[in-house]
């Protein structure tokens, strides 16, 4: 089965950059109008993903893909994606994104980066990841531990949305019990 990529909407940029971690494609800018986003998903069959609900709705009368996050919290926004449409919780470091362009990471030898990293982090840490597009040098720092958090949050709380047999018929907004009348 093939893995969804999506295209998330301008209010969303933190949404995109964990996607993009998780290893999902994602686009996403700044200035994208809803039109653009409406063609670009129709056109490469991408999932939006958005707090607008006009766009929301727009999407669904054009029979696109649409996830409507009310969420506040990262760990539910991702919950709530992975009930929607299966993705991992879990960051596969061979599939991973850069968070910052969405272009494919690749893992580096140390003295590739010397000079692109402070000397501490060089010293501390053995295994790098360079993005193939922007070239932007990533490690397992500390913030690991933050995103590990947050993961283990949202599988926790996606088990919870398995157990309430949350229909998948409806919007998919944020948590709430989809009503008859809403589609995916």
């Amino acid at each position: 089965m093939e893995e969804p990529r999506f295209i998330v909407d301008t209010m969303l940029g933190n949404v995109a950059r964990w996607l993009r971690i998780l290893g999902y494609d994602t686009l996403y800018k700044k200035d994208y109008k809803d039109w653009e986003i409406l063609s670009i998903a129709e056109e490469e069959k991408r999932v939006i993903v958005t707090r607008d609900h006009s766009l929301h709705r727009k999407a669904i009368n054009r029979g696109c893909k649409s996830i409507y996050l009310s969420h506040d919290d990262m760990a539910e926004r991702l919950a709530w994606i992975a009930y929607v449409v299966g993705i991992r919780l879990y960051v596969d470091l061979e599939k991973s994104r850069c968070p910052i362009c969405n272009g494919d990471l690749r893992k580096t030898g140390k003295n590739e980066v010397k000079d692109r990293v402070p000397d501490r982090v060089y010293q501390l840490y053995s295994d790098f990841w360079v993005c193939k597009r922007c070239g932007k040098v990533y490690w397992l720092g500390s913030h690991w531990v933050k995103i590990e958090d947050i993961l283990e949050k949202a599988r926790a709380m996606l088990e919870e949305y398995k157990t309430r047999k949350y229909a998948l018929g409806g919007v998919m907004s944020g948590g709430t019990r989809p009503s008859s009348r809403d589609k995916f």
